[in-house]
């Protein structure tokens, strides 16, 4: 691999105190096999992304609608965030995680 392929340090947060991001990202798919059983037809339906941040500092995200802060997620559709923990410890700063699901297909609705 080339070192210009090589990338080191978070890129996808802005935040300055961002230990990790992850995404996974998802599509459900409904098969319908033809006359010979072999599978004739595809739909691709239900598309998501799914993932978590960790960090440290201050926090601003809250469970519900909102920005995940992710580069390249949440720019289209809906963004939930789904759970935000908090910890503290004796040993080490303290720290937070969130985690959030994008339907770049959905709209929100009250």
């Amino acid at each position: 691999m080339p070192a210009s392929d090589v990338s080191f340090g978070i890129t996808r947060h802005e935040g300055a105190l961002i230990d990790s991001v992850e995404t996974d990202d998802s599509v459900q798919v409904k098969e319908l096999a033809g006359s010979d059983g072999e599978i004739a037809r595809v739909r691709p339906y239900r598309k998501m992304t799914e993932g978590s941040v960790k960090g440290h500092g201050t926090l601003s995200v809250v469970p519900g609608v909102g920005d995940p802060g992710v580069t390249g997620v949440g720019s289209t559709g809906v963004t939930v965030i789904t759970n935000v923990k908090q910890n503290e410890t004796n040993e080490d700063f303290d720290g937070w995680e969130y985690s959030f699901k994008n339907y770049p297909n959905a709209e929100a609705v009250s």
